[in-house]
């Protein structure tokens, strides 16, 4: 369990989620079953049941063996497509390197922002074309979280030092 305390937010709340979902729809169809006595009903939340605790073993494995990658950045850009359940948001990171990650259009990004996101590690893809690369990472996606409002610190405290040096304000 100390695993689960020292994991990032994102990946604790995605294993919690998933298992309050496999274990309200056992609970839920365990009343139903009771009253109207429906065994499909009962077969399939336990398949549900049974899927997502599957679901979780293997998240506590990525989780607990650090099986994942982070991608900490600046969001600065996020392209909608039309007709399309997928964005695709462009992400720098501290050395200056652009990357195109495809998520859902659920998920809510602000531009200027700084994040970490999760990835599964494993073998990934690599066909050249950039759409296409990040079509594929969005398979390995395991969550993100806000670091909060970039701000650029070198510009203010070197704005801080000339103005200590001089003694005036600019």
């Amino acid at each position: 369990m100390n695993i689960l305390k020292t994991c990032s937010r994102a990946l604790f709340q995605k294993l919690l989620f998933t298992a309050l979902i496999g274990v309200g729809c056992i609970i839920v169809d365990l009343a139903y079953y009771i009253f109207s006595k429906d065994d499909i009903s009962l077969v399939l939340s336990s398949l549900v049941f049974v899927f997502s605790m599957f679901r979780i073993i293997g998240l506590y494995d990525i989780i607990s063996n650090k099986k994942y990658d982070t991608l900490e950045g600046i969001c600065v850009g996020i392209k909608p497509k039309p007709f399309s359940k997928y964005c695709t948001v462009k992400i720098i990171d501290d050395n200056g390197i652009e990357t195109s990650l495809r998520l859902g259009k659920q998920t809510k990004l602000k531009i200027g922002f700084r994040y970490c996101f999760y990835f599964k590690q494993g073998e990934r893809l690599s066909v050249g074309s950039e759409y296409l690369d990040a079509a594929l990472s969005s398979d390995h996606f395991l969550g993100f979280e806000e670091l909060g409002e970039f701000t650029n610190q070198n510009k203010d405290s070197d704005e801080s030092d000339s103005n200590d040096e001089t003694g005036n304000k600019s």
